[in-house]
């Protein structure tokens, strides 16, 4: 039993001696075969919003990473300002001072009827405004007739009016009347100067010229044409005279006390008829009408955004031929609202310069209209 059993083991140990086991080689890598999905995957659904993640700031603080309501919602940013008394603002100029740096524009004064209320002084009461979101306060300076209507493509702010409210009638321009008289033509000879002739005054008045003599028998040649002293017909008989021609004598004038005095013979070009013992007179031409006097347009002066008060000034007084000394130095202030004033250069460098009063550090003008000068220094 130990003989065989020693007889087999030494046979199995021949054999694994004997027994080569060869592993299968490993392929080489082949770049036409996709390579492998990256396992585990982290996206097997797409991309899925988490919880946004809190920043920690020192030790105790956690910030969050969401935004605001007023960067997602422009319009609910909030707004605390104060608009300042010696602006004597309009509600249109309040607007602007509230939407500075908002991000939105006011739309222009010919959208509709808005200029109604772009027109309208600022109340007391709306100089101080906020803290409150710039929707509310838009709607705040409207009032219940006006209704806010926002474009959000190009970030524009309107108004409009609200059903139940009825826009004002809008003033008539007056036209001025100017009175136009046309000068008629005036000849020697008119009515008026029929009664000039029974008062005495000398008048010449000539005839037309008489047409030549007709010598056909029994024919009437036209009566000659008289002057407007003439007012009676004509119907004095005809007779021939020596040299077959037919004479036509003058009528009789009526009974007056001036004397008329004709020529001896119809054939002669002209007859003149002459009143004398009195001065001549003249006629004078009526008064022409007095020219209608101009009022002159007021001037405007703006201050566009983007600029400053020193550039706007100096080109207000450039327009206006005037010169300007600026003594402060490294004292100036941009312009970040659009700003208008209507009347003289001096009108607006008055308005204009009282706005920076309430400045860290104002102003102090002094003119002289004689020599078209403006100082401009620091206040102290």
């Amino acid at each position: 039993m130990i003989r065989h059993f020693t007889t087999f083991s030494l046979l199995a140990f021949l054999a694994s001696c004997t027994t080569q086991t060869t592993s299968a080689p490993k392929p080489a890598f082949d770049s036409s075969r996709n390579p492998d999905m990256l396992s585990p995957d982290l996206y097997p659904g797409g991309a899925v919003p988490e919880k946004e993640p809190v920043v920690r700031y020192g030790r105790y603080t956690l910030v969050s990473t969401l935004p605001d309501s007023g960067q997602r919602d422009l319009m609910a940013q909030i707004i605390d300002v104060n608009i300042p008394a010696n602006m004597k603002p309009n509600v249109r100029d309040a607007m602007q001072y509230v939407m500075d740096r908002s991000g939105y524009s006011l739309c222009s004064a010919g959208t509709g009827h808005v200029n109604i209320l772009y027109t309208r002084p600022l109340p007391a009461a709306q100089y101080k405004l906020g803290p409150m979101t710039l929707r509310n306060t838009l709607q705040v300076l409207a009032g219940p007739a006006w209704q806010v209507k926002v474009d959000e493509v190009n970030r524009q702010v309107c108004y409009v009016l609200r059903p139940g409210y009825q826009l004002p009638d809008l003033p008539r321009p007056v036209s001025t009347l100017i009175a136009k008289q046309s000068l008629a033509p005036h000849s020697n000879t008119k009515p008026a100067e029929e009664s000039d002739a029974l008062t005495g005054s000398a008048v010449t008045v000539a005839a037309v010229p008489t047409p030549p003599a007709i010598t056909t028998a029994g024919s009437v040649p036209p009566a000659p044409a008289l002057s407007a002293l003439t007012t009676t017909p004509d119907h004095s008989p005809v007779k021939p005279a020596k040299d077959g021609s037919i004479e036509k004598s003058l009528p009789a004038p009526a009974p007056s006390p001036t004397k008329i005095a004709t020529g001896p013979a119809v054939s002669k070009p002209a007859t003149t008829i002459a009143i004398s013992n009195a001065p001549a007179t003249t006629v004078a031409p009526p008064p022409k009408p007095a020219p209608v006097a101009q009022v002159p347009l007021p001037q405007i002066w703006t201050a566009a955004p983007g600029t400053t008060l020193r550039d706007s000034v100096e080109d207000w007084a450039k327009r206006a031929n005037w010169s300007v000394i600026w003594r402060a130095e490294g004292l100036d202030y941009p312009i970040e609202a659009p700003l208008r004033f209507e009347g003289s250069f001096q009108d607006a460098v008055s308005q204009i310069f009282p706005l920076y009063d309430g400045a860290a550090r104002p102003f102090k003008v002094d003119g002289n209209p004689v020599q078209r000068l403006i100082v401009v220094v620091e206040k102290k």
